[in-house]
């Protein structure tokens, strides 16, 4: 080989490794996103009575009876009624982007629905007056779109 043939193949071989180097760049901003929203999901849920709840419920049978719960002592009461629908719109609210674009992504309009399908309706639903001096349950159980 000649010296003017190997500077093509270097050449060549150089424009390769920037093209690829060039699609691996672009990725990582999609990677970085998805990691700082999951970041902010488990930050926003994290709090340490968030969790205190969840490894109480955890520990619980199936459906306790009242009496169940109200054995428990009263910091393990509060813990595990600290888990509400806030939880549910903030997470939302955080992933909703990144749920719409995956959605597209993937050609798939049915991933996260019913996620979606429900903080919508606690964003609805959740702050009426009905909602406060009936309870949702009641208000809403017969519920037709």
């Amino acid at each position: 080989m000649d010296l003017p043939t190997i500077a093509n193949f270097a050449e060549a071989f150089a424009v390769i490794v920037a093209v690829v180097f060039g699609m691996v760049q672009l990725r990582q901003p999609n990677a970085q996103r998805r990691r700082e929203a999951a970041f902010a999901l488990m930050h926003s849920i994290q709090s340490p009575q968030m969790l205190l709840g969840i490894l109480i419920i955890n520990r619980l049978q199936n459906a306790p009876a009242k009496t169940g719960i109200d054995a428990l002592p009263e910091n393990d009461q509060v813990d595990v009624t600290a888990l509400y629908s806030g939880t549910l719109q903030q997470s939302w609210r955080k992933l909703q982007r990144y749920a719409e674009e995956l959605r597209e992504a993937t050609a798939r309009p049915t991933r996260w629905e019913w996620f979606q399908w429900l903080a919508e309706q606690v964003d609805r639903h959740g702050a009426s007056r009905t909602n406060l001096q009936t309870g949702a349950y009641i208000a809403y159980r017969d519920w037709k779109p």
